[in-house]
């Protein structure tokens, strides 16, 4: 995997991540909206979020509350997770 998030709890996700101050707009591939509802919309697994994209890796922290998500035409998830 070229872009990757990884979740509190270890779960890797195949995807990426736009953030600014107080959301994160996250880019999740081969996962169902129920999958990335359950996963997204759980504060514990949300609260510390590692991306790595091409190598760069950053961590993000205290983004805990699920605002939108919803399913793109090409299968991908988008949803955005904000500060709490």
């Amino acid at each position: 995997m070229e872009r990757k998030l990884t979740l509190n709890d270890g779960t890797e996700l195949e995807g990426y991540l736009i953030a600014d101050d107080a959301k994160l707009f996250l880019y999740v591939f081969n996962i169902t909206l129920a999958e990335g509802f359950e996963l997204l919309n759980d504060p514990e697994k949300t609260k510390v979020i590692k991306s790595e994209q091409y190598g760069e890796k950053v961590t993000y922290r205290g983004f805990k509350h699920l605002s939108s998500i919803s399913e793109e035409r090409n299968g991908m998830i988008s949803a955005v997770v904000k500060k709490s």
